[in-house]
């Protein structure tokens, strides 16, 4: 039998963040799930069968939503897992600085800040971090030159930690 652990889930609207959120709830965890939008939260919530308590809508790229996830989180939390993410393809020349910082701060910023913003409580719980990477992180590809870079900074933040 498995421990119950507490698993903070970013992205769980749909996706990989929802089948997360899925197998979290069947393993017997307690997922806390986040995202920008609180009707998809609410669906992945009733699919997994989880109470309203579950849901925390935030926006992991603003520091004020982060603080009140930390403080939602509690002292404690087990497993951390950063899949929010932001993907625009296309030529760089025809990337506008709104869709860069976007990626950036969805891909990067936000797992690297989140992370540390929980760390007392992953101390706390002796937990682990799970960044969602991208084949695109391993690999360069044209047309994915911006997402590329965030996942490859990913990657390295996964790395050193």
């Amino acid at each position: 039998m498995t421990q119950k652990k507490t698993v903070l889930i970013t992205g769980a609207g749909s996706g990989i963040g929802r089948a997360l959120t899925m197998e979290a709830a069947r393993l017997g965890h307690v997922p806390l799930i986040t995202g920008r939008n609180r009707h998809k939260l609410e669906d992945t919530a009733t699919l997994a069968g989880l109470p309203e308590s579950a849901i925390l809508p935030a926006d992991v790229t603003l520091a004020e939503d982060r603080a009140r996830l930390v403080v939602q989180v509690g002292g404690r939390l087990d497993i951390l897992i950063n899949n929010a993410g932001c993907l625009t393809v296309g030529r760089l020349t025809d990337l506008g600085d709104a869709q860069l910082q976007a990626m950036t701060d969805t891909n990067l910023m936000a797992p690297i800040a989140l992370t540390r913003d929980l760390l007392p409580a992953l101390r706390a719980g002796q937990g682990r971090v799970a960044n969602i990477g991208s084949v695109f992180g391993d690999i360069a590809y044209p047309y994915f030159a911006a997402y590329s870079a965030t996942k490859f900074g990913l990657r390295g933040f996964s790395d050193a930690l």
